[in-house]
């Protein structure tokens, strides 16, 4: 019987071997498959990423360039209203009757009547009417 056993060992052996490596093949084969199906998604998702990227950097250098070119529109309002400003205050100084009006403007905000205002700025009766007439108007609103 130790005869039998002895023939047939080297059989069983090769056998139990074949059914091993048939087992490490599949498991082998599945994970590879396994780690070509991560690596395809690593590379999608890779590719999904530089997408992003090109497209927020492309939104980056559009708003930039937005920026730039309100900074420059607003450098030149604000030039644009300094030289208005110096404009107004020269022809304040240069208009006399532009500076009475104005100080009958005031007068009549801080409550003057119209003979104050005849007096103090040697206006006509009329146009003392008509700033106070004026003055009235604005407060009704």
């Amino acid at each position: 019987m130790l005869d039998v056993v002895l023939h047939w060992l080297p059989l069983g052996v090769s056998v139990c071997v074949g059914v091993v490596a048939l087992l490490l093949l599949r498991s082998e084969k599945k994970a590879r498959h396994q780690l070509e199906s991560k690596y395809q998604a690593m590379e999608l998702l890779a590719k999904n990423a530089r997408q992003q990227h090109e497209s927020l950097s492309k939104q980056f250098n559009e708003l930039r360039a937005g920026s730039i070119g309100m900074s420059q529109k607003l450098a030149e309002l604000s030039h644009r209203f300094d030289e208005l400003v110096d404009k107004q205050n020269e022809l304040e100084m240069h208009d006399p009757d532009g500076r009475l009006y104005s100080r009958a403007s005031k007068m009549v905000e801080l409550g003057a009547d119209i003979h104050e205002l005849m007096e103090e700025c040697d206006l006509p009766k009329a146009e003392a009417e008509l700033l106070l007439s004026i003055r009235k108007q604005r407060m009704l609103r």
